[in-house]
């Protein structure tokens, strides 16, 4: 008898510690986030992939983070792959134009049942612009008044803001407004630079050289590159960087280039064919090769 109180006793209390914790835990979540995190991070994977040059691994990413997507019926995902996609349709050499165009029909069909309509709104409108932009059927007018009118829809955003002024600037670049293009692609990279995005932080220091380069200002196109070829080291981004030197070499050469530049002009365009060398992209190492044999 006394055994069987025991037992009782060492049970109730067992019963009563069960419930004391049950009491104190924290409330169960009401919603599960492991397909919605890898269908993101694929989506981040992809982006990267595409800054990369990478663009075999980043369709690959973009088709598993939308079957993920699809699966659990999740339209801010949807949508967001979907112009993802359209970004890579887009840095296509050509680009692949109709492609990005189907994507940005496709995520407009998401806006409505996303989280944040309005501000997905913005940034379809944002890529409509880009997509416009690579047609070239309409106004460059029109196109920075849609880029100003949806700017609103992303404040706060910092990445977005960003992407905003980028696109500014390449809108810009197509009227041949190149000091106003500058603007936009610096104001882009600080904006990069300051929240840390670092693969971005290059291609905007690129077009900025680009459009120096365009309006004649030789040694601020060279002091931009200075700066896409330190970002993209960080990032190690070795297409980037074969791109850079490439770059360098042409700007070097334009007008009436001195013997020095001329000269350092080949040793930029050697480098460039060395590192694509060393990533395999054989067509782009022997277009390099080339332009220093040129010389």
């Amino acid at each position: 008898m006394k055994r069987f109180i025991r037992l009782s006793t060492i049970a109730a209390i067992a019963a009563s510690t069960f419930l004391i914790s049950c009491s104190s835990a924290p409330k169960r979540s009401m919603q599960i986030s492991t397909i919605y995190s890898s269908s993101f991070e694929m989506i981040e994977s992809a982006n990267s992939a595409i800054l990369t040059g990478d663009y075999d691994n980043a369709a690959f990413f973009l088709t598993a983070a939308e079957n993920q997507a699809m699966s659990i019926d999740n339209s801010d995902l949807l949508c967001s792959v979907a112009l993802t996609r359209c970004a890579l349709c887009l840095s296509y050499n050509p680009p692949h134009i109709e492609d990005a165009d189907r994507q940005v029909q496709l995520a407009k069909t998401y806006i409505k049942n996303c989280s944040n309509p309005a501000k997905q709104q913005s940034i379809v409108s944002l890529n409509e612009v880009r997509v416009a932009a690579a047609k070239g059927d309409a106004s460059t007018s029109t196109l920075l008044r849609t880029l100003e009118e949806n700017k609103k829809g992303v404040k706060g955003d910092s990445y977005y803001e960003a992407q905003f002024s980028q696109v500014t600037g390449d809108v810009q670049k197509l009227a041949q407004n190149y000091s106003e293009a500058d603007k936009a692609y610096s104001a882009a990279a600080k904006s990069f630079t300051d929240n840390r995005y670092l693969s971005e932080i290059g291609i905007c220091w690129y077009k900025a050289a680009q459009v120096r380069s365009l309006s004649g200002n030789k040694d601020g196109a060279l002091a931009a590159m200075e700066q896409a070829i330190f970002y993209d080291r960080a990032a190690e981004n070795s297409m980037a960087l074969g791109a850079d030197y490439y770059a360098v070499g042409k700007i070097l050469l334009k007008g009436s280039a001195n013997a020095a530049q001329t000269q350092k002009a080949k040793e930029a365009f050697n480098h460039s064919a060395d590192i694509y060398t060393s990533i395999k992209q054989d067509e782009l190492a022997k277009k390099s090769r080339e332009a220093a044999d040129e010389l």
